[in-house]
């Protein structure tokens, strides 16, 4: 077991993982949940960039094989089989989401009192979409973006993402009228389209 340090999407090895683990060995063959993410380690790559079978505890190793890219600072730990591996990330990723959905119903409520509060406090919501190619730029464009709010406008961030600016960013953005920003990361011929 250890922790995620960094995450990102690489254009030609798919989710890619640097990890450190903390306890125990990290083979290649290895099925692991990260998060809300799960994966069977394709490949093991050193920090001299190097390809290694295996990874012992206070080595920082890149993970190739995960299903998507999990979150900066996510622990993993190396699960028996797949369908266990399956069944955690689901559950996790079922409590976010209904963390979310709480989350903005507590800060929404009833359209009545949507209107109500943004009469009151005069305050515009400005929505956006955030790509980057780490994780780690993510959480802290949205903590800077948090950060800049004032009494009169507010970034909300409605989607945020690892990896390039694709086409459903594009609709998402578009049918709730919402700003996207890319860091790192370039939008895809459809996209741009």
């Amino acid at each position: 077991e250890g922790t995620v340090v960094e995450a990102k999407l690489d254009r030609g090895r798919g989710p890619v993982a640097t990890v450190l683990v903390q306890g125990g060995t990290l083979r290649v063959g290895d099925i692991l949940v990260a998060g809300s993410e799960w994966g069977k380690v394709r490949a093991l790559i050193d920090d001299h960039g190097e390809t290694v079978k295996e990874a012992g505890p206070s080595m920082p190793v890149e993970v190739l094989g995960f299903q998507g890219a999990p979150e900066a600072g996510d622990r993993f730990a190396v699960v028996d089989t797949e369908a266990r591996a399956r069944e955690i990330p689901d559950y996790r990723t079922r409590q976010k989401r209904e963390k979310a959905q709480a989350k903005l119903t507590g800060a929404r409520g009833s359209l009545s009192e949507m209107m109500n509060q943004l009469q009151i406090s005069g305050q515009k919501i400005f929505p956006l979409v955030i790509k980057a190619d780490v994780q780690g730029s993510v959480e802290a464009i949205t903590q800077a973006l948090a950060a800049l709010g004032t009494d009169e406008v507010a970034a909300r961030v409605i989607h945020s993402g690892v990896g390039g600016i694709t086409e459903s960013d594009v609709t998402l953005a578009a049918t709730s009228n919402a700003a996207i920003i890319g860091f790192n990361v370039r939008a895809n011929a459809q996209a741009r389209a």
